[in-house]
């Protein structure tokens, strides 16, 4: 939940503040293009009562004025210990690129619980610290561990000691996986060394953080900040195609429903959906991990494009990325599972560790045609498969249906329910199936028989 903005009355402005933000447009045009004669703390205020009250042009023009407010205005302002709530949420928003003058505001005795909430989001790696270090603050308000856990410039260390207290503290955290991040909590230490391997390995997830910085600091007051900052990897041009043949969406029903066609054979045999990639073999990751680095170090390629040349470069990328997931310990890969793209989960959802290919498969990101390859994927585990077809808002795509009942690692009881939804002609196909249990394959052929 997102602080709730609201005009400040007189007596908080003050007069001279007031008179001028409710005067003719030359007097709040001046107020807004930080022009007013005002000391900073009126002025700042000034431009809060502005931006609060969306009128344009000046509620604009008055948040970028906040953003470059000069340093000497900046600190008069915020020496002021009686400066309101919304000014300060309002100077967060617009301060979120600059480190400094966040970790000043972070530290502010009124800002509120809202305000941390939704900076602890995007701020960099030094408020980060900052943040984690106010232990009381977060332990009444486990909602800031929750927004650093999904902030890739969080340390992984500071976040495994959060979590640790958390847990100590019996705090009820609202994160994916949740139940998975606690076990893998209890056969690992906090080791700070391994901070630069996982910030390297979530050095791709920058795009999405970028995104999200521009759509916080360009936030109106009307804007629900939740929606802004939850954005997914096609909003962001992450890596949807990583996981093959998935363009196609294998006749899921856009609408939702059953729909009228058939089921594609193309995600019923085999690994479909997923990446042609090697078993999860850690005795191999050493040598890769050099490879990948050696061809990393020789810097970017300035003749022009070749497409077999990009097309190379994109598996070296993967190879690398690959690399790099093998060589993080599971509550890594958990957290990693819930910052990374496409092509992340596609791996993590087959970690031959139960905990992390759970939480793979928990992860709010994952979409709808992932979840088709997923069903039809023979090598996941019967939990990530049991999890998969418990899901309602999964099963209701028809394709995922069809994927389910013929997949063996489906539960049988599942798998029977399942079949009462699926078109004749597909009953036909579970029927000639000779990878599904016998009992399935009589059912489906006594329910093709009973067509007749």
């Amino acid at each position: 939940m997102a602080f709730e903005h609201s005009p400040l009355a007189e007596a908080e402005l003050g007069p001279m503040v007031a008179r001028m933000v409710s005067g003719p447009p030359q007097m709040r045009q001046m107020v807004a293009g930080g022009m007013a004669p005002l000391p900073p703390r009126d002025l700042v205020v000034g431009l809060y009562q502005l931006w609060v009250l969306n009128e344009d042009p000046f509620a604009e023009q008055a948040a970028r004025t906040a953003e470059s407010l000069p340093k000497p205005l900046f600190d008069g302002a915020l020496g002021d210990s009686g400066l309101p709530a919304g000014v300060l949420d309002f100077l967060a928003r617009k301060m979120v690129r600059n480190g400094p003058r966040l970790d000043q505001l972070v530290r502010h005795p009124l800002i509120t619980d809202e305000t941390i909430v939704g900076v602890a989001r995007v701020c960099p790696d030094v408020v980060c610290d900052t943040l984690a270090e106010n232990q009381v603050r977060w332990l009444n308000c486990p909602r800031i561990v929750e927004s650093l856990y999904r902030n890739p410039n969080a340390k992984m260390s500071v976040v495994h000691r959060m979590l640790e207290l958390a847990e100590r503290e019996h705090l009820d955290l609202s994160l994916p996986g949740v139940e998975e991040i606690r076990a893998a909590m209890r056969g690992e230490t906090v080791d700070p060394s391994r901070d630069g391997l996982f910030q390297r390995a979530m050095r791709t997830e920058h795009d999405e953080l970028e995104y999200q910085l521009e759509r916080f600091a360009a936030s109106r007051v009307d804007d629900d900040l939740e929606a802004v900052l939850d954005v997914d990897d096609t909003e962001t041009g992450g890596d949807s195609t990583a996981p093959a043949d998935l363009d196609g969406a294998h006749g899921i029903d856009d609408a939702g429903g059953d729909g009228g066609g058939v089921a594609s054979d193309a995600t019923v045999d085999g690994a479909a959906g997923l990446p042609d990639l090697p078993p999860l073999d850690p005795v191999a990751e050493a040598a890769g991990a050099s490879d990948a680095a050696a061809r990393a170090a020789q810097g970017p390629d300035d003749r022009d494009p070749d497409p077999v040349r990009e097309a190379q470069s994109a598996a070296a990328q993967r190879e690398n990325r690959f690399s790099q997931l093998l060589q993080m310990r599971p509550l890594e890969k958990i957290r990693a599972a819930l910052l990374g793209d496409q092509f992340d989960r596609s791996v993590l959802v087959r970690d031959s560790n139960k905990m992390v290919a759970m939480a793979t498969i928990k992860s709010p990101k994952i979409r709808d045609d992932e979840v088709v390859g997923y069903s039809a994927n023979r090598s996941l585990s019967h939990d990530v498969i049991r999890y998969l077809a418990g899901r309602r808002d999964w099963v209701r795509l028809y394709q995922v249906k069809f994927n389910l009942v013929m997949n063996p690692k489906t539960p049988l009881s599942r798998a029977m329910a399942l079949l009462a939804h699926l078109h004749t002609t597909d009953v036909r196909k579970v029927a000639r199936s000779k990878n599904i249990s016998s009992a399935l394959a009589k059912a489906a052929k006594r329910r093709t028989d009973l067509r007749r």
